[in-house]
């Protein structure tokens, strides 16, 4: 695979997608700020109310660190990250399936497809770009925007501790000390790759929808498996089946439920690792089958139809 035209593809991507991938980060950034500004605005600050509420803090923290309970600072900061990166993530999530139902489609829509066709690029690569683009350089992005905004509050949260610290003798430092913050972003970050090889065969699906729809891609990828499901349902009524197959292989393979993660968390005693094992234990022979036969149809139909 040459790396030089796999770059200009994925920058051709971006190029094309620049608005959206720049302005939807920015603006879930500066309301996650604005918000708490406007609140403070309208409301004030009760500054014995919060004095009374951080001294509380501080002695819990404190309490902790003497118990040497050092590990339930980091779960205590690791969840907090996740609340803050979870808005970002939905919102990407939902970025990406917009960019795989129209990145296909659009290009042949508007007939831009016979120009990139006519540079050195072949139809392997084009679809190997798009799909790193959205599966990985998406959510990357919007990884970027939710660390930048973490490491500002972090800036705010230490510039606190010191005024407190000198002005009001109250000492959050054993936060920070024990609080783990580079293994919790951390952690967050190495669940990024996990999450797009456990979402490849929706990814893929999503592809195959978009190169193949002549019209409304959307619908073409979620009819079919609508219909399959009701099909499927009628079948499985009348002939008295156990349990539908499809159904069941769909659920089974997109769920994370609680308890499967509050299990895995009592196993592993950390919700840091026991989140990241559950993402990795849903990726199994599945992935890779449908992935596969979902992307080589892509590809074939890129490569086939036609575009007049």
């Amino acid at each position: 695979m040459n790396t030089a035209i796999m770059k200009a593809s994925i920058k051709k991507e971006l190029w094309e997608f620049n608005g959206m991938l720049k302005w939807v980060p920015i603006t879930l950034a500066g309301v996650f700020i604005f918000i708490p500004l406007l609140s403070v605005l309208l409301n004030g600050i009760n500054m014995q109310a919060v004095l009374h509420e951080v001294g509380h803090i501080a002695e819990e923290l404190e309490r902790l660190t003497q118990m040497q309970q050092t590990d339930r600072l980091s779960e205590i900061f690791f969840v907090s990250a996740m609340a803050l990166f979870t808005p970002f993530i939905a919102i990407g999530f939902i970025v990406q399936v917009y960019y795989f139902i129209t990145c296909l489609f659009d290009e042949r829509r508007d007939q831009s497809v016979m120009f990139w066709r006519s540079l050195p690029v072949s139809d392997g690569m084009t679809i190997a770009s798009k799909l790193l683009t959205g599966a990985i350089v998406i959510p990357v992005i919007f990884f970027g925007a939710a660390t930048l905004l973490m490491l500002l509050m972090l800036v705010l949260a230490f510039a606190v501790s010191v005024i407190l610290s000198v002005g009001y003798d109250i000492s959050l430092w054993s936060w920070f000390a024990n609080a783990g913050i580079i293994s919790g972003i951390g952690y967050i970050w190495l669940s990024l790759v996990p999450i797009a090889v456990w979402l490849l065969p929706l990814y893929s699906w999503l592809m195959l929808a978009s190169v193949y729809a002549n019209k409304a891609p959307f619908l073409w990828a979620v009819l079919p498996i609508v219909a399959l499901l009701v099909i499927e349902a009628i079948v499985v009524h009348y002939l008295n089946i156990s349990q539908p197959f499809f159904g069941h292989f769909i659920a089974d393979y997109f769920s994370i439920t609680p308890d499967h993660m509050a299990e895995l968390a009592i196993e592993q005693e950390k919700s840091r690792s026991a989140a990241l094992g559950v993402l990795i234990a849903q990726i199994d022979y599945r992935t890779v089958l449908v992935s596969a036969g979902l992307l080589f149809g892509a590809y074939w139909f890129r490569v086939n139809k036609s575009e007049a």
